[in-house]
């Protein structure tokens, strides 16, 4: 949005001019009475003046009720003050980028602008902006209004099912996300918080299992990452078994063999038969939960008490490099057992997370990344791994992330890149994987 000078008004600066002139005037007619009458003394003032106070004073405070309401003042000072700002920026910016329609009062052209409706959440990190939506040759929702919401930006912008409004997901560009655990024993508590079917990414957000990439070049938190997910479906052995692929033989790997050595490999043959075996189980659960379905149609596996599967293939780019060295048969009856997990076995709970330092359409195929539901970009990443990642259509502005900082995309909870900053955890993980696995 553009600023440009100002040539026209609008109903509320119109009304608060006659409120504030109105006030003048009384205020100016109120002393004029008071130094006459003590010049003359004609004894106007006591009769006069408390009538005019009286007026003053009411004027004050229904403006000031006005305020406090429109503001939602009845949630605090604070709360209140930054509703406020954050209006009339938004109110400055729409006259300045012409956002308005142009009506007539008391014979004078005003400018009509939006609605505009905020509800803060979460202490006032983050919130959603509703603007209403009133021009029809101008798309609201594909405008930069970061820039007129002082430290609050724009994660997500769409139109209410009626279409009369714009509504934006904003956040305090100043709070940090990220949680921090100095011990096992607190990462347990907060775990354990969370919903059975969910895990806990940051302060505030929860995503639901899903087969799933992760992106991220080396020192990216990657791999912390992955620690953090683990450690919470290890808080929760009945509900997730853990299976481990991992080609480089690489710290995932000695985490594999502490938690489920019988379900962890690192050579290719061993991660074939790991795979052939993941298949295996999830066709005899399809057989057991078709029966269960008959009963509930769109159950899943959750829904009958069976835990989740999941396999965790790290350096996947590396497997694939060596799979391509084979012969055609041998590289379809692999990527057949990979697809067949990602395509059919979300409401098994059989889910595949792949973990990658880049997402280029040589090293995975782009028939099971584009059915990969949740999908996360960590750290500093080239533009085309966004791409490959997201799609050729979104829109990844560039920002310098944190360790362990990124985007992601989940179904209901993200269906734009949104950030995310992975837990920070300040504790010795191999002893965390012990004492949860005695």
């Amino acid at each position: 949005m553009s600023i440009r000078n100002r040539t026209i008004s609008t109903v509320r600066i119109q009304n608060g001019i006659y409120v504030y002139t109105t006030l003048i005037c009384l205020t100016i007619f109120t002393l004029i009475i008071s130094i006459t009458d003590n010049l003359l003394s004609i004894g106007v003032a006591k009769y006069s003046n408390p009538f005019l106070i009286t007026i003053i004073v009411s004027i004050i405070i229904v403006q000031a009720l006005i305020w406090v309401i429109r503001n939602k003042g009845y949630k605090g000072i604070k709360y209140a003050f930054i509703h406020y700002s954050t209006v009339l920026n938004l109110r400055k910016a729409f006259l300045d980028s012409k956002y308005y329609n142009i009506r007539f009062h008391l014979n004078k052209k005003i400018a009509q602008l939006p609605k505009i409706k905020i509800e803060f959440e979460k202490g006032l990190s983050i919130g959603k902006l509703y603007i209403e939506n009133i021009h029809m040759e101008k798309d609201l929702s594909s405008s930069n209004i970061s820039i007129a919401l002082n430290r609050y930006v724009v994660e997500r912008s769409y139109l209410s099912r009626d279409e009369k409004y714009y509504i934006f997901e904003i956040y305090d560009s100043h709070i940090n996300r990220q949680l921090t655990f100095e011990s096992l024993e607190d990462f347990q508590k907060y775990a354990l918080k969370t919903d059975e079917q969910h895990l806990f990414i940051d302060k505030f957000t929860k995503i639901p299992l899903h087969s799933s990439l992760f992106v991220g070049q080396t020192g990216s938190g990657k791999t912390y990452a992955l620690y953090s997910l683990i450690l919470q479906m290890l808080l929760k052995k009945e509900l997730y078994n853990l299976y481990f692929a991992d080609p480089k033989n690489s710290s995932l790997s000695v985490i594999g063999e502490k938690i489920t050595a019988h379900n962890s490999a690192s050579n290719f043959n061993e991660i074939v038969n790991l795979l052939k075996g993941f298949n295996d189980l999830m066709n005899q659960y399809k057989f057991e939960l078709k029966e269960k379905l008959g009963t509930k149609l769109e159950a899943t596996y959750a829904d009958f008490g069976y835990p989740a599967h999941v396999l965790i293939f790290d350096e996947f780019a590396s497997f694939q490099t060596e799979l391509q060295s084979m012969e055609k048969k041998r590289r379809d009856e692999v990527m057949s057992l990979i697809s067949q997990v990602v395509l059919q076995g979300r409401q098994l709970g059989f889910f595949i997370w792949f973990v990658m330092q880049k997402s280029d359409s040589n090293l995975i195929p782009t028939y099971i990344r584009e059915n990969l539901p949740v999908k996360f970009v960590i750290g500093n990443a080239e533009r085309q791994t966004n791409i490959t990642a997201f799609g050729a259509g979104v829109d990844t502005k560039e920002k310098d992330f944190q360790l362990g900082e990124g985007l992601f995309v989940c179904p209901l909870v993200a269906n734009q890149p949104k950030l995310c900053h992975f837990s920070y955890l300040d504790f010795n993980i191999l002893e965390a994987v012990n004492d949860l696995n005695e």
